[in-house]
């Protein structure tokens, strides 16, 4: 066996909590893969005021005692043992709210911090309650009552615990250890070019379900037919019946779970569907029923695939009028955490930019930013972090992280017809270990998916295979693309390396691959109302020059199939270091943080209405 071979095995071990690295690997939640579509269940929120305390030397973790064990929620009696912490006095902080943005004195505190709050409770027999996190960055412990639930790693997915046992009747204390710090072995890994926001970054549910429940579905069409696939979980999940409706096509499917809790059902599809598209975001009403249970969603109905250079949405060619997305709110205050409203606004300047597809990059962005995109019309990248070169390719343990964070992300998101595009990695070295380790990731998402596109974004500036110093012809010839659906390519002409934008004309990129090209990043810096020569870098001038530039070179590109520009809103990175310019943002937004548009947007948009006006044209 090759050395990367055994490590890919061992990382297998890990995740079955085998083999000498599970240690390091298995710092999972007590339910491993969470149930879906939490606002469509009997859900409580535990969102609002939370108590904190920051703890930037481990002091609790490496060295327990009850007088400093947080998690205890100890009262200091009078008279009694020295409790060196007091919940009632903290200070107070919301959830779900990355700590950065609401404690001016932790705007670059990276470290733990402890959050506590206490809520009642009436449970019933015969009903299961389980906590539900949407996201905390980065890793999590948690305890409820003072017993420990699990662990949790990873800052964008959701993870849950069976807290049946745990749960009490009247006050309950539910506490969380939060560190968003990042080492060699996490995703990313210690280099990143974002702002690390740190806490409760999601919602916090207290989930009600039957003793048998409905744990996840997936609704899609196949092979002209509609698919559904259904997994109950609980008490008695075998032998159960199963119906699947949507009311709008007359589509009732039933069918029975098998001994693990899982049943197939699929049907002919409805002449009348209405396929969804960005013209025409269709979503169906539809109902999920077993044992008692119910859930209730709305999908949209539609087929992606490829067919030489060109990718097909519901049969037809489609060309990705994309820009990337950093999820953090527009306006005066930076912040992880959206609302409704600020996924929204996000999504709103894309689609008034002239774009049918976001590239939610660098990470699984939130539930609420896929919903929207089904609703609004938005084809959809989603990613996870394995990003640059810093992270550790040979590490068992890593690659079982980057393991359970797809599997975590693509079960919340299956549902989602917005979402088309699986990506496993962003600008990723060519070696080896990293081929080893993408091609499991890769192999991961085609058995759970067969329905949706894979592709990563490879790195032109590290090498994309065939460039060398002083060359002006660009062969894509990576060889991770012989395993991708989509070949993708960052490339930042005229703005890192030696030419300027007036000699972006003398560049070609050749794609070696008989598959669809998309350009997932370009772009340049520029302050907003910033004028000057187009010659002056940080000028608006200047970025829309190179803008203006670089669409000519995309047009003259064989196999061109889309692009997501970077990057749509200016953001917050704190090793962006010019002092007069950047001040620890990145700028490369064609909007600025408060959403003001740079002279680029319009380079842009003009861009998108020509190519949707030729679309109509065909």
């Amino acid at each position: 066996m090759t050395r990367a071979g055994l490590w890919i095995a061992l990382a297998g071990l890990a995740l079955a909590g085998l083999g000498p690295s599970a240690p390091a690997a298995a710092r999972e939640a007590a339910v491993a893969t969470p149930l879906i579509n939490v606002q469509g269940r009997d859900a409580r929120s535990l969102n609002g005021v939370w108590r904190y305390t920051i703890d930037p030397f481990d002091v609790p973790l490496r060295k327990p005692r009850s007088r400093r064990n947080f998690f205890e929620d100890l009262v200091a009696e009078p008279g009694g043992e020295l409790i060196e912490y007091e919940w009632d006095s903290s200070p107070t902080i919301h959830v779900p709210a990355d700590w950065n943005s609401e404690a001016a004195e932790l705007t670059y505190y990276d470290g733990l911090v402890w959050y506590r709050r206490t809520f009642e409770a009436a449970p019933e027999a015969g009903r299961r309650y389980q906590l539900y996190f949407e996201a905390v960055n980065y890793r999590a412990r948690v305890w409820l009552n003072g017993q420990e639930l699990g662990s949790h790693e990873g800052g964008f997915t959701p993870f849950a615990f069976d807290v049946t046992e745990h749960l009490s009747q009247g006050r309950n204390t539910l506490v969380l250890a939060v560190d968003n710090r990042h080492d060699d072995e996490t995703l990313p890994a210690r280099d990143f070019d974002w702002k690390n926001y740190g806490g409760i970054t999601r919602p916090v549910w207290l989930v009600t379900l039957p003793d048998t429940y409905i744990h996840d579905y997936w609704l899609r069409l196949k092979d002209g037919r509609v698919v559904a696939d259904v997994r109950l979980a609980g008490a008695d999940a075998a032998r159960v019946d199963v119906a699947v409706e949507v009311p709008a096509l007359g589509l009732a499917l039933t069918g029975r779970t098998d001994a693990d809790g899982r049943v197939r059902m699929e049907a002919p599809t409805p002449a009348d569907v209405a396929l969804w598209s960005p013209e025409s975001p269709t979503l169906y009403d539809v109902s999920v029923r077993a044992a008692g249970d119910g859930v209730a969603d709305r999908v949209g109905l539609r087929t992606i695939a490829v067919r030489g250079r060109q990718i097909l949405l519901n049969g037809a060619p489609v060309f990705l009028r994309g820009i990337s997305i950093h999820e953090e709110a527009i306006g005066p205050v930076a912040t992880r955490t959206l609302s409704w409203a600020a996924a929204r606004a996000l999504l709103s300047e894309a689609r008034a930019l002239g774009a049918n597809f976001v590239r939610l990059a660098h990470y699984p962005h939130s539930e609420r930013m896929v919903r929207l995109a089904d609703e609004m019309g938005l084809l959809v990248w989603s990613e996870v972090p394995v990003y640059w070169e810093e992270v550790s390719y040979d590490s068992p343990a890593t690659l079982a992280l980057a393991r359970r964070m797809k599997a975590e992300s693509m079960t919340r998101d299956l549902n989602r017809a917005s979402v088309v595009i699986w990506s496993v990695a962003n600008e990723t070295p060519i070696e080896d270990d990293r081929n080893a380790f993408l091609r499991t990731l890769i192999g991961d998402v085609r058995a759970r998916d067969d329905t949706r596109l894979v592709s990563a974004a490879l790195n032109k500036n590290v090498a994309v295979g065939g460039l060398r110093e002083g060359e002006k012809r660009v062969l894509i010839n990576d060889p991770l693309g012989a395993d991708l659906d989509v070949i993708a390519v960052n490339q930042y002409e005229g703005w890192y390396g030696p030419r300027t934008p007036g000699e972006i004309a003398g560049v070609s990129f050749t794609n070696t691959y008989d598959k669809p090209l998309v350009f997932s990043e370009f772009g340049a810096g520029a302050l907003y109302g910033h004028r000057g020569p187009r010659q002056d870098r940080w000028t608006e001038d200047y970025q829309a020059w190179l803008y203006d530039q670089t669409l000519k070179l995309l047009d003259r590109t064989d196999g061109l199939a889309g692009l997501s520009p970077w990057i749509l809103k200016d953001f917050r990175s704190p090793r962006r270091w010019h002092g007069r310019f950047q001040n620890l943002w990145n700028r490369k937004g064609v909007i600025d943080e408060r959403g003001n548009r740079k002279q680029a947007f319009h380079v842009l948009k003009s861009y998108y209405d020509a190519k949707a006006a030729e679309v109509v044209d065909e």
